[in-house]
């Protein structure tokens, strides 16, 4: 049995744990959920041995976990899956997945593919291209590859933190059904997530954080997601309305025939779409079939082999906005303090700078309005974003876009690993945004939100986007789509 107890954990004067007891058993699925900022990834972190707590213990089998040491918890049997993937971006991803339980201590990286390549078709993934890199691949692959590595080692307890939120539908079966399969042979499953139907539908037991404590311990058949989500947030979340999705006449963004090759693979082919003034337009798509790179090349990151885009809104490129998808290596500086990522937004600069100047103390004081306009949890602006929760960075991200102002909002993955507040929180200030007449282009591999959210509906595979007819908006159709029924 893995067991901890009493586990506390500060970080400077936020009480991140706060004696917190967990438990799970050998061929057993534990879901472990709360919202942003509860303590669910710090507790399996001391479990895992990744940081030291104040006070508690944590055991296996009745045998102390080694503290604060990541290899000694990997060598007793514990492998994790990150929601922010730990890999090397200039290695290839063989070279990385040789640092799993693939390697057979000669280095023999045609051994690793071949090992990761079956361990992959039982999961139904698709691996990249031989020899790429990791900055080549989206967050997606990045996850997958997290997860091949950590399976690779063959382990008692598997932690998976938010493992789902970047799987396509074509993937999410399969792979509950590997957790399924991983319980049946007696191994301990621990998941960490904000899909409560996922935690429902596969979990044996379920445990609620709230502010560092465990305020409740229930199995599935005694509880619902209404349930779980009050025991996790309080008060839950007014549904969104559809109000202002379809936008008016005016273009605001026009893409058109826009193509991109790499290694000579076609990435993006002919690309073209228009986003309307007032509207949110959806991009739904299995992640690596060109959506990083379209993202790259709006936020002028990657240029286009060809193909044009115009923004009809004034402000140059102060009038689009981006919100990527890797927030951590792409979307901020995490050792950076929070007002100084925010006055990485040249709007923001400007309207914190006096003469010619940049003013710090009028920075911060901008920084804190928006943290508590955004209800990001920080202890004030002059922490490190490496401080904050996954999900309270990504309120961070979403906070500088929108006060900067833009025309124009290209979201990709937004509520990746965000709780039900802060989901609903983002999805109301998307749509207050598109209703004051700014435009919205999200992406996203969550149909469920796409299909709230969005008023028109593009498909992206194999790098070619086509629009959705209203007939064909649900599920089970996007999905097949989404896997190129039609390219």
């Amino acid at each position: 049995m893995l067991a901890a107890r009493n586990i506390t954990k500060r970080f400077g004067t936020t009480l991140a744990l706060d004696r917190a007891d967990f438990d799970a058993h050998p061929g057993e699925i534990h879901a472990l959920v709360g919202e942003n900022g509860a303590g669910k990834t710090t507790l399996m972190n001391v479990i895992a041995g990744r940081i030291r707590p104040e006070g508690g213990e944590a055991s296996l089998d009745g045998v102390a976990l080694p503290v604060g040491s990541a290899l000694g918890a990997l060598k007793a049997g514990i492998a994790v899956v990150n929601q922010s993937p730990m890999l090397f971006e200039r290695m290839s991803w063989e070279e990385n997945l040789a640092f799993g339980g693939f390697e057979t201590g000669r280095f023999d990286l045609a051994t690793v593919a071949a090992n990761a390549r079956r361990l992959a078709a039982r999961l139904g993934f698709a691996l990249p291209y031989p020899g790429t890199t990791i900055d080549e691949r989206s967050m997606a692959e990045r996850v997958r590859l997290e997860i091949l590595r950590a399976l690779s080692f063959e382990p008692r307890v598997l932690i998976l933190d938010e493992p789902t939120s970047v799987l396509a539908p074509s993937e999410l079966g399969a792979f509950l059904h590997l957790l399924r399969r991983l319980r049946a042979e007696g191994r301990i499953i621990v998941l960490i997530t904000h899909k409560l139907s996922e935690a429902l539908s596969v979990a044996d037991r379920v445990t609620v954080l709230r502010e560092g404590r465990v305020v409740e311990r229930t199995r599935p058949a005694e509880t619902s997601e209404a349930e779980l989500a009050r025991a996790m947030i309080g008060e839950l979340p007014e549904p969104q309305t559809r109000a202002h999705l379809a936008g008016g006449d005016e273009v605001a963004l026009t893409i058109e025939n826009l193509s991109l090759q790499r290694d000579g693979h076609r990435i993006l082919d002919r690309v073209t779409l228009s986003l309307r003034a007032g509207e949110i337009a959806g991009l739904a798509g299995v992640d690596g079939n060109g959506q990083s790179e379209l993202v790259e090349i709006l936020a002028r990151a990657l240029k286009a082999d060809s193909g044009e885009i115009r923004m009809i809104a004034a402000g140059g490129d102060a009038a689009l906005a981006v919100i990527p998808e890797n927030r951590d290596l792409v979307g901020l500086i995490l050792d950076m303090t929070l007002w100084e990522n925010l006055m990485l937004s040249r709007p923001l600069r400007e309207r914190a700078t006096r003469r010619a100047w940049l003013d710090r103390e009028h920075a911060i004081e901008l920084c804190a309005g928006l943290l508590r306009r955004f209800g990001i949890r920080a202890p004030g602006p002059e922490i490190s974003a490496a401080a904050l929760s996954g999900g309270n960075r990504q309120r961070l991200e979403v906070a500088r876009a929108i006060a900067s102002d833009p025309r124009v909002i290209v979201a990709h993955n937004i509520c990746r690993g965000l709780d039900l507040a802060g989901t609903a929180e983002v999805h109301r200030t998307l749509s207050e945004f598109a209703a004051a007449g700014g435009s919205v282009l999200l992406i996203s591999s969550d149909l469920d939100e796409l299909l709230e959210m969005c008023g028109r509906l593009f498909v992206i595979s194999a790098g070619r986007i086509r629009e959705t007819a209203v007939s064909e908006r649900n599920a089970e159709t996007l999905g097949m789509l989404m896997a190129g029924s039609w390219t």
